[in-house]
C-alpha cells in the first residue's frame, strides 16, 4: 500500500478519541490537530500521535487544509475525533498497490452514523472523500463539510470498507434536533449558496421539504426505524425548508441593497 498519513481534527473528544486512535493504529503517520480542547483530549492525543499540533478553528475546510500541510505522506486519510475506522476499509486501502493507487486522485468512503446511540438507516451510505492525494485533487471550501475533487471523475473510486461516526459519543437530542443549531449554520450555507449563484424559487419552499421527507422516509427506508425514522426524515425536510428560507433572505437583502445604491 502507499505511506498514508491520518489526520484527525477535534476538540473535546476525551470520550471517543481513544477508540479513533486505535483503529488507525495501522496507518504510517498519525498528525492530530486540536482547536482548543478543555478536557483531556490533548493528553489523549498525545499518548497515540506522531505530531500534535494545537490551532484556532479556521473553519471546516481551512482547518483541514491546515492539517494537510502538516503531513509528511501525499496520501491523507481524514477522520474526526468521534470517528472509527473498521477493519474493512483498513484491509481494503493496505490491499491498493502504489501503482493501482497512481490510478485515482481520491477514494469515496462510506460512514455509519449514530444519533443518540442509534444507527441512522437514511443516511446509509453517505460517501465522503477522506482518503486523497493532496497533490492531485481540489478543495471544494465548502462552510460546513470539507470535500475534495478528484481532477476528473473517472479518477476517484468507492471504496466499501467503512468509517462509523459518533458510535461512542455522549451526543444528546439538542445536538441534531436543537433550533439553536440549526440557526447558526442556517445564514453562512444560504450566504455561499447565493455567492455560488443559487437563487430560491417558490418552488424551492414548496417542493423541495417534501422530496427530502421523501427521499429519507421512503427511499432510504427511514420507515423501518419506526418514530425514529419519522424524526430523522422530519429533520431532513426542516432543513430543507429553513435553508431555501434563509436563501431567500438573503436574496431579499441583497435585492434592498441594490435599490438603495
Amino acid at each position: 500500500m502507499p505511506p498514508i498519513s491520518v489526520v484527525i481534527c477535534c476538540a473535546n473528544s476525551e470520550d471517543t478519541l481513544p477508540a479513533a486512535c486505535q483503529s488507525v493504529a495501522w496507518a504510517d503517520e498519525l498528525i492530530i490537530v486540536d482547536s482548543g480542547s478543555k478536557d483531556r483530549t490533548a493528553e489523549i492525543a498525545r499518548q497515540y500521535a506522531h505530531r500534535y499540533v494545537l490551532e484556532p478553528w479556521r473553519g471546516h475546510s481551512g482547518q483541514k487544509m491546515f492539517a494537510s500541510g502538516l503531513c509528511t505522506h501525499d496520501w491523507i486519510f481524514f477522520l474526526d475525533g468521534d470517528e472509527e475506522c473498521t477493519p474493512q476499509l483498513a484491509q481494503e486501502w493496505k490491499a491498493i498497490s502504489d501503482s493501482e493507487a497512481e490510478k485515482f486522485d481520491l477514494f469515496l468512503i462510506p460512514r455509519q452514523n449514530y444519533v443518540m446511540g442509534r444507527l441512522v438507516r437514511a443516511w446509509w451510505p453517505d460517501h465522503l472523500t477522506r482518503i486523497f492525494h493532496r497533490k492531485r485533487c481540489s478543495w471544494d471550501g465548502h462552510v460546513l463539510h470539507d470535500t475534495r475533487q478528484a481532477s476528473d471523475p473517472s479518477r476517484q473510486r468507492k471504496f466499501k470498507g467503512w468509517i462509523i461516526h459518533k458510535r461512542l459519543s455522549k451526543a444528546a437530542f439538542s445536538d441534531y434536533f436543537s433550533g439553536a443549531r440549526m440557526d447558526e449554520r442556517l445564514l453562512p450555507v444560504a450566504r455561499q449558496m447565493y455567492e455560488r449563484g443559487k437563487r430560491c424559487h417558490w418552488w424551492d419552499l414548496l417542493i423541495r421539504p417534501w422530496l427530502a421527507f421523501i427521499k429519507f422516509y421512503f427511499i432510504k427506508r427511514g420507515f423501518l426505524d419506526g418514530v425514529f425514522g419519522l424524526l430523522i426524515a422530519q429533520k431532513a425536510a426542516l432543513s430543507a425548508q429553513l435553508k431555501y428560507a434563509a436563501l431567500w433572505a438573503v436574496q431579499e437583502e441583497h435585492k434592498a441593497g441594490s435599490k438603495g445604491k
